[in-house]
């Protein structure tokens, strides 16, 4: 910060000495009077006494300072960094705050000294917003344009406040100087905390000086390179011996311009309109494979496919010997043809169609992997972005059904590796948000998404380096795996037997559909699941059993005619969830492996909820003519399994598992003694992933260890009273920013 407060000073003094700027000399005892204090509840503070006692506890409140320019630019809001002592924030915010009124900005700075927990910070500058924004016209700020400006440790939580805000709420510019702890991580995980909304409306500035960790920095520069790839416009700046570099390290000046300039500089210029009458990733262009792609014209004309793959490296690496097998037990019994392309693109996949490949072809299926070298900007000189790389690969669709109108187009979701190790970058970042996209296309008719990717990530959502060597190309196995995931799609579309030869032996982890008759109709709920998700956009997700599916909310519950009835917790529900959008993937008489199943048939897919409630496994301790009965160690499988495809499916999502709710009246039950084994192994299983595991079994259960029909009515379904035991433990947890 030395360096900043400096340049800054610099800065204004320039400005004061050069009136030719336009800008008002600073005068600090007029700077005073234009300036107002205001409690977080929106209330004016006029006694002295007391904004200096808030200003000495743990009391934040709002510094409001007026511009005098004419006309007024807008308003800029201040999360600075938490002090231990007054004089550092108020000494340095000050230089800030000036220089900001100078350049014709009203500023309102949050001011508090004592440092406090990180996610009661969160909520406070949440609450702080929202009093700011609200009382905005009745205190005189700037009520249009707003910017929000993080500092030092305040940059973090501006930026998962931008994160949280809805589509109508963005700022117009986030700046963030200085931010720490942007490499934090979700527990359990390694995907950021932080990351940039996924609906951007504004500009991101992003600046550091010499002085900050080099962590922190290429943290907030992956920050930068996603919030561009998500089709933002931003910028990130290192000012290191007062020379500006950008994101590849290119010198972009070393005329002594500091980070107050780049600052000014930004704040003085309009964001760039967009256009989005050309995409490149959809304009046709010839790649260099020539000599391969005569050889597949040759080919394509002596004889017909019912299978077709067309892709990247990826799909091209089949050819190569130790990927035979894979191809041989999968692909070629179906007369397969590979037109896999190393280091192909959308566009040059959309020239090799529009010249040839396909000609006089009609398969049954063609399957379309693609998109990594779009955002490869380690070997291409252009990266695109998350919407241009999904109208690539709409394009490409769109050709494949004007060309072979009769086949069948399986869309994988593209896989997550990216160059420099197994964890996230902003590189597997787009390519996540560019398939929530491409889902979309799904029609259940022609075009059919797949997401195989949980066979190549840890439950961490790190890469598996077994299945990608390289972080980026299927291993042999991952291969297999891959097969082996999609196997149940292609053979459906194909019309033929499934080729996979390893079904595992633990029923508990293998995708299968509806088993059970139930009081309602189990497709129906699953196509309306389908129909309403996106518009839904949850927060929350729920999913689990007839004890999730029948506490209530979206899709309504049902009988089997269709018609609604009531739920069996509509008070609790309403009570915990009323305020959330909230989804509920809970199936009456579900096992895991029908969990699995839905996961893998679109439920989730192109969600980006807050949290997702588990609750599963019950109902595989049951022996029924359609299933067997699982062990305690195949269940936690088939929850471990659940759990992967969450975190691959929605990876900044939080999970909160259920331990298995008791059942059966009394202790010596054997299906109670069952779910007893269960719970130990998944209390393992959850210190060992760092999931957050949930067991209020202790609470339903009497002193004696049997359970009363006021809590579980039929000894296994919940009343509202046993409801609100599930809803007053997990209350805390969705309410946390």
């Amino acid at each position: 910060m030395k360096q900043i407060t400096l340049l800054l000073v610099t800065l204004i003094l320039i400005l004061v000495a050069a009136p030719s700027n336009g800008y008002p000399a600073m005068d600090s005892k007029k700077n005073e009077e234009r300036s107002v204090y205001l409690s977080l509840s929106g209330q004016i503070i006029s006694d002295k006494n007391q904004i200096k006692a808030n200003r000495l506890v743990n009391a934040p409140m709002w510094h409001l300072t007026f511009t005098q320019s004419k006309p007024n630019r807008g308003t800029i809001l201040i999360f600075s960094g938490i002090a231990a002592e007054l004089s550092k924030p108020v000494s340095e915010n000050l230089m800030l705050i000036s220089f900001l009124n100078l350049l014709g900005f009203d500023v309102a700075n949050l001011e508090y000294s004592q440092a406090i927990n990180q996610d009661v910070t969160l909520v406070t500058f949440l609450q702080a917003l929202k009093a700011i924004r609200i009382n905005s016209g009745k205190i005189g700020l700037s009520g249009g344009h707003f910017s929000i400006l993080g500092l030092d440790s305040g940059g973090e939580p501006a930026a998962r406040m931008v994160q949280k805000l809805g589509n109508d709420e963005q700022p117009e510019n986030l700046i963030l100087v200085n931010p720490s702890r942007m490499d934090e991580t979700l527990p359990g995980t390694v995907f950021p905390i932080v990351m940039p909304p996924h609906r951007l409306k504004g500009r991101l500035l992003c600046m550091f000086d010499e002085e900050g960790k080099r962590e922190w920095i290429r943290a907030a520069q992956e920050y930068t390179k996603t919030w561009i790839g998500y089709g933002g416009q931003g910028a990130f700046n290192l000012t290191v011996n007062e020379t500006i570099v950008n994101t590849k390290g290119k010198i972009l000046s070393d005329n002594n311009r500091g980070l107050s300039e780049v600052l000014k500089a930004f704040l003085e210029t309009k964001g760039k309109t967009v256009s989005t009458i050309t995409n490149p990733a959809a304009v046709p262009v010839k790649g260099d494979s020539y000599d391969r792609h005569a050889q597949k014209l040759a080919i394509v004309a002596k004889e017909k496919y019912d299978l077709i793959m067309i892709g990247n490296s990826i799909t091209n690496n089949f050819e190569k010997p130790e990927y035979q097998a894979v191809w041989k037990q999968f692909f070629e019994p179906r007369k397969a043809l590979n037109l896999g392309y190393s280091g192909y693109r959308t566009e040059n996949l959309i020239w090799n169609i529009q010249n040839g490949e396909l000609k006089g072809q009609s398969p049954k299926v063609i399957v379309l992997e693609i998109g990594t070298n779009n955002i490869d900007e380690k070997n291409y000189p252009t990266r695109h972005t998350a919407g241009q790389l999904a109208g690539g690969i709409k394009a490409i669709v769109k050709l494949l059904r004007e060309k072979c109108p009769d086949s069948r187009i399986i869309v994988l979701r593209c896989f997550p590796g990216c160059y420099g190790g197994p964890n996230p970058t902003s590189h597997r970042a787009i390519l996540e948000r560019a398939s929530d996209l491409v889902s979309k296309l799904t029609d259940g008719k022609h075009v059919f998404y797949c997401d195989v990717n949980h066979v190549f990530l840890n439950l961490d959502g790190s890469i598996n380096h077994e299945m990608m060597p390289d972080w980026l190309h299927p291993s042999p196995e991952g291969a297999k795996r891959w097969a082996q995931a999609m196997e149940p799609l292609l053979s459906k579309l194909m019309g033929d037997k499934s080729l996979d030869n390893e079904i595992p032996a633990n029923s508990a982890i293998v995708p299968v559909s509806k088993l059970e008759e139930d009081s309602y109709n189990w497709w129906n709920r699953h196509a309306e699941i389908l129909q309403i998700k996106d518009s839904l956009n949850p927060e929350i997700v729920l999913i689990g059993n007839s004890i999730t599916h029948f506490w209530g909310g979206l899709p309504q519950v049902r009988n089997a005619d269709g018609k609604p009835r009531l739920p069996n917790g509509p008070k609790t529900w309403a009570s915990l969830f009323g305020k959330y959008r909230v989804l509920n993937l809970g199936f009456g008489w579900d096992r895991t492996q029908n969990v699995l199943w839905r996961l893998d048939n679109g439920e989730l897919d192109g969600l980006h909820p807050k949290n997702v409630i588990i609750s599963i496994g019950t109902n595989n301790t049951s022996q029924t003519v359609n299933a067997r009965i699982n062990t305690a160690e195949e269940i936690v499988e088939g929850i471990r399994a659940v759990c992967l495809r969450v975190r691959s499916k929605v990876p900044g999502t939080k999970i909160i598992l259920m331990a298995v709710f008791p059942r059966e009246q009394m202790p010596d039950n054997p299906r109670r003694i069952l779910i007893n084994e269960i719970n130990h192994k998944l209390e393992i299983f959850a210190k060992e992933t760092g999931i957050t595991l949930l067991d209020i079994g202790p609470k339903i259960l009497s002193p004696d260890g049997t359970i009363s029909k006021e809590i579980l009515g039929d000894f296994c379904h919940p009343t509202e009273k046993g409801y609100q035991i599930w809803a007053d433990a997990i209350r805390s947890l969705i309410s946390n920013p």
